[in-house]
């Protein structure tokens, strides 16, 4: 993962323990914070295996 979205990622964690599970925004960062994570990962692996260059999260 670059150093950017991890720091970001970082950052949104630090803040969901800031603010706790009761605050209105928790439940949508843990979103973010999750959905962010597993698509970087998912196009991570997918050029890992060596798949075609296309990139599966690029609107055409």
């Amino acid at each position: 993962m670059s150093t950017e979205i991890l720091d970001i990622l970082n950052r949104a964690g630090e803040e969901m323990v800031y603010v706790g599970p009761d605050h209105p925004t928790y439940e949508l960062l843990a979103g973010l914070v999750a959905s962010v994570h597993q698509a970087w990962q998912e196009g991570y692996d997918h050029g890992r295996r060596g798949d075609a260059d296309h990139n599966p999260y690029r609107g055409y």
